[in-house]
């Protein structure tokens, strides 16, 4: 009965892993190396990042979800419907804040990858065609601003996360006196 929880819980695992551990990679060190490497370069720069986060914000992102989501219905699925019973003892004090803070997270990244992201590419294909419009530049720098201030929430939201999750994890261990 356990290794089903278990199993479930490390689809789950797995998937908010990804996204936040992408997340901090992208969104930190890829980001560096890029302006940094192609400072010369800035329109090659903006490609290879618009390219980079268009694959991680909705192919990787969405994919995870994917992951989180069926591991969460399985487990409520199993709960309710079969004769196995499995109360998970609450790690927090507000009853749904790990769904809460995953809904959040979720709604951010549809947000990002759905809506922000391609109009912060209209504007930036615009402000390529011509660079010497101040408006546009001041209005992409609002977009990339937008983006990096909710990619943070979702970050912190995600660590978050993470530490319920280790913490619900630890109630899995063997007792010393207890078999399989």
């Amino acid at each position: 009965m356990k290794r089903l929880v278990y199993t479930f819980n490390m689809f789950y695992l797995l998937g908010l892993s990804l996204w936040v551990g992408g997340m901090f990679l992208l969104g930190i060190l890829v980001e560096i190396i890029v302006r940094v490497k192609l400072k010369e370069q800035p329109l090659l720069a903006s490609k290879v990042m618009n390219t980079i986060m268009d694959v991680f914000n909705i192919e990787i992102i969405y994919t995870c979800i994917g992951f989180i989501v069926a591991a969460e219905l399985i487990k409520l699925l199993v709960g309710k419907f079969s004769k196995l019973e499995f109360a998970q003892l609450p790690v927090t004090k507000r009853r749904y804040l790990k769904q809460w803070i995953l809904g959040i997270m979720i709604v951010l990244a549809i947000y990002m990858g759905s809506f922000l992201r391609p109009e912060m590419h209209e504007v930036d294909k615009l402000k390529k065609a011509n660079p010497t419009d101040q408006k546009l530049q001041i209005r992409f720098d609002r977009f990339h601003s937008k983006f990096v201030n909710v990619y943070s929430v979702n970050m912190i939201l995600g660590l978050a996360l993470l530490y319920i999750h280790g913490k619900e994890m630890t109630r899995f261990r063997k007792a010393p006196n207890e078999t399989d």
